[in-house]
């Protein structure tokens, strides 16, 4: 009876023991999503795995260190690349990007905003009030298929957001119009999928790869 028990003891430490190797070392991590910058995608307060096994790669959500504090944000562009921002467009060599996931903001009239009411109070969509007939929201390209909507882009303009990262601002760029700027030798770029909700490498430059510690895997 008790060789069971002994069995059961040792294979329960030995899982206990692995598992607090592999959050040390970084080989699995397990992340709570602070903030809002990558909504929809990984929502606030969203469960997410990670680990340093596996390589960043454009398009994925990398772990970093920032000023003692874990960040996590889509990896846009990686060493050499060219990324340029063009009214809140991504081009990466070039290429344009095809990201209908991700929020930007829009304006919509105030009789618009009140046809889709319940789906912004279901939804907690971000809102802004311009003037009496004039709003922002932030939503997806697929929330406007959703919806039926067709509004134009809110473009944030220059000196609009005075944290945008120092020689960056300097250069002239603003968060919708950027660059066309290379990423450095072991370096990323990142951005996060609440476009207008970000502080990510518009305002805190590239993230080097020594402080990438983990990709998330799901």
């Amino acid at each position: 009876m008790k060789k069971p028990i002994i069995i059961l003891a040792c294979l329960f430490g030995f899982i206990i023991t692995a598992w607090v190797v592999a959050r040390m070392t970084n080989v699995i991590t397990f992340l709570s999503m602070q903030g809002y910058a990558n909504n929809p995608t990984l929502p606030y307060q969203g469960k997410m795995f990670a680990t340093r096994l596996k390589d960043p790669e454009r398009g994925s959500f990398i772990c970093f260190k920032l000023g003692g504090e874990s960040s996590v944000f889509r990896c846009i562009a990686k060493a050499n690349d060219i990324v340029e921002i063009k009214d809140a467009v991504v081009y990466i060599n070039g290429k344009k990007q095809n990201e209908p996931f991700v929020w930007n903001e829009y304006l919509i009239s105030t009789a618009q905003l009140n046809s889709i009411l319940g789906y912004i109070e279901k939804n907690n969509y971000k809102t802004d009030i311009i003037n009496d007939s004039t709003n922002t929201i932030i939503l997806s390209e697929n929330d406007l298929k959703t919806y039926h909507l067709n509004l134009k882009k809110y473009i944030l303009m220059k000196d609009t957001l005075s944290a945008l990262y120092p020689a960056f601002k300097q250069a002239g760029y603003s968060p919708d119009n950027f660059g066309p700027i290379k990423v450095p030798e072991k370096s990323f770029f990142v951005l996060g999928d609440n476009r207008h909700e970000a502080a990510d490498s518009r305002y805190i430059g590239f993230v080097k790869e020594n402080d990438v510690f983990a990709t998330v895997i799901n």
